[in-house]
């Protein structure tokens, strides 16, 4: 997919028009209107307007035309068409991607459109056509079966290379059964029927309601039996398809007739009865597919239902044509498009931080800022702490030592701190010199996958070395200071090297807005460091020196410039850091004595380790987009 567009998946197949668009790897159902769903009416008024999304039930009378489907226009020739299907398919196309752009604030720039098992060339070049009036892409063309198994496929349906599935669209009239051979790229279609009826179930229904409950002279008998499109009949319709909804949850649901015929109650026996034709061919039908598939039921590896709503007795007549229980969907409107898109989007090319080269420049000393101030910050708390360590020795052996553990923690975290600087020039910036043309040069993803291992394992590695250091100084055990600054540093650097394994992942249009997020806060850490210095000065410069002449003072503003820090470190939103920071100084300084400033430089380490999980989760959900709705629907018992 070319960079900043998404791709639009449109499911013209089903009752119900839906899309969903696939933004960057993310699946998002769009919002048609403000519904899940559009019909697929079209009206037109004497002006030439085209209203979009009509309900049959709601049909415009006086001086507006009305199409409950423009598909079905397609194919026809011209004479017989009433108004231009084409033209109005051009309006529907562009209504939806008007919406998908405007929800997603991007523009379309891949479509898939899921179509009937049966159409061919004619019908597809005018789809085609329609696509182009609506100055959309070129459109990839899917059919209704294919979208389906690949969606039962990818929700725990299995189907292995070469072997068949048969698929029931029970959703709309006529009943639909297609035979699918799966193949390493997607679906090769062997066998269609369709189970011919006079008229569909909801029709059917709507007239022995109608023949029970009015009088022989009543007009709406003829309205259901001719001619079912008069607004009665629609409402009608509309009412036995709402009552059949109901009753896949309870079971009685009633039926509004026509004012002023009074309503009336169906049970799942009526919605039996009514079915039974179409349960009678079931059995002959799916043995006349898979004959004209040239396969046996034993070839088959799943039967995929799909039904608007619940056809009693459907489900098993399959299972004793097919001796298979077939996977049932009803009521998931994005099943097709999802379905479709899980077939069309592999091919369409998204770029990615593990194929992408960013620009890059010869480093200065300039880049190296932050580094090299991260780096003295960490020095310098490292040599202070060592520098005024209280020190007991007994005939010139070191029995104990006294100092800032906490502050030796926060050495050893702003050292992998420095790390996480250096990481972050490594896909911007050359070491020296310009590049050569005659090697291949490694892609931002590696860069960044380099970088962030480097500094996983420097920084943890410095850390330790500071411990070392520290119980060489002090001529004393080094476990406790090296347990102090591996411990502060080490949940860094496993942050460190999750971004390094998943980075490469990350869409190539989020990659500036990704390294910019990822650049150290010199100000912050400097903050931190005067705030922790000035603390440890106040207490252990004997006897106190305080150039103010207001003993502690000095402490108390150490402690209050690492509440401000600590503020600063935990979050990114200027409301948040705007009422926290204030009210962090104010309490640390308050609060400061010598048996808090240890817990108060915990409380900055534990901000810059939440800084460091937030930028690994931030780039987990850039890198694995999906992943939060995959969880969402574990963590709920769902499957699809």
């Amino acid at each position: 997919m070319p960079n900043g567009g998404i791709q639009l998946s449109i499911d013209l197949n089903s009752a119900a028009i839906a899309a969903t668009i696939d933004r960057h790897g993310a699946r998002i159902p769009v919002m048609l209107d403000g519904r899940l769903a559009m019909p697929h009416g079209v009206a037109l008024d004497s002006t030439g307007n085209i209203h979009i999304g009509v309900p049959a039930a709601a049909q415009p009378s006086e001086g507006h035309q009305f199409v409950s489907d423009p598909l079905e226009l397609l194919g026809r020739p011209a004479a017989d068409q009433p108004v231009d299907g084409v033209q109005l398919l051009a309006a529907q196309l562009w209504h939806v991607a008007d919406q998908a752009a405007r929800q997603a604030g991007e523009p379309i720039t891949a479509l898939t459109v899921t179509i009937p098992p049966n159409w061919g060339p004619r019908r597809r070049a005018q789809l085609a056509d329609a696509a182009a009036r609506a100055s959309l892409p070129a459109p990839a063309m899917v059919t209704a079966p294919a979208a389906l198994a690949a969606y039962t496929t990818a929700h725990g349906v299995t189907a292995p290379d070469g072997s068949c599935l048969l698929i029931c669209q029970a959703d709309r009239h006529p009943v639909t059964l297609t035979i699918l051979q799966a193949s390493p790229d997607g679906y090769r279609e062997l066998a269609t029927r369709s189970i011919d009826l006079a008229c569909d179930l909801n029709q059917v229904l709507a007239q022995r309601i109608v023949d029970a409950a009015t009088s022989d002279d009543d007009p709406l008998r003829a309205e259901i039996t001719l001619s079912p499109q008069y607004r009665d009949s629609f409402a009608l319709l509309e009412s036995v398809r709402q009552a059949r909804q109901l009753l896949t949850a309870q079971g009685r649901a009633p039926v509004l007739l026509p004012a002023p015929r009074k309503p009336t109650v169906i049970t799942h026996d009526d919605v039996a009865i009514a079915a039974q034709p179409l349960l009678d061919r079931v059995h002959d039908a799916v043995q006349e597919t898979l004959d004209a598939a040239d396969i046996d039921s034993q070839h088959l590896s799943g039967v995929i239902l799909r039904q608007a709503e619940a056809v009693p007795g459907l489900q098993d007549r399959l299972t004793t044509a097919t001796g298979l229980t077939p996977a049932v969907l009803a009521d998931q409107f994005h099943a097709l498009a999802e379905g479709a898109l899980t077939l069309t989007a592999p091919h369409q090319h998204t770029p990615t931080a593990a194929n992408t080269h960013l620009p890059r420049v010869r480093l200065r000393i300039r880049d190296l800022t932050s580094a090299l101030l991260l780096g003295a910050c960490s020095l310098t708390l490292l040599l202070q702490a060592i520098f005024t360590a209280d020190i007991t020795t007994t005939f010139l052996r070191v029995v104990g030592v006294r100092t800032s553990l906490p502050q030796l923690g926060a050495a050893g975290a702003l050292a992998m701190l420095t790390a996480f600087a250096v990481a972050h020039l490594a896909p911007t910036t050359w070491l020296a010199g310009t590049p050569s043309t005659a090697t291949l040069e490694p892609a931002t993803g590696g860069l960044i996958r380099r970088g962030y291992l480097a500094a996983a394992v420097g920084g943890a590695v410095t850390a330790g070395l500071y411990g070392l250091a520290t119980g060489t100084s002090v001529r004393f055990d080094y476990s406790p200071y090296l347990r102090w600054t591996l411990s502060s540093a080490l949940p860094l650097a496993v942050c460190a090297a999750v971004i390094a394994a998943t980075a490469p992942r990350i869409p190539a249009n989020t990659l500036p807005a990704w390294l910019a997020r990822t650049r150290p806060a010199i100000l912050h850490a400097a903050i931190a460091t005067t705030g922790i210095y000035l603390m440890r000065a106040a207490l252990t410069i004997t006897p106190p020196v305080d150039l103010t002449g207001m003993p502690g003072l000095i402490g108390s503003a150490g402690a209050a410039l690492l509440g401000v820090a600590t503020a600063l470190t935990a979050s990114r939103s200027r409301t948040i850091r705007t009422v926290t920071a204030p009210g962090l100084g104010i309490g640390y300084a308050i609060v400061f004595t010598n048996d808090t400033n240890g817990a108060l430089t915990v409380g900055y380490l534990v901000a810059l380790t939440w800084w460091a999980v937030r930028l690994t989760g931030h780039t987990l959900r850039l890198a694995f987009p999906t992943a939060g709705e995959a969880l969402r629907r574990l963590m709920d018992g769902r499957t699809t």
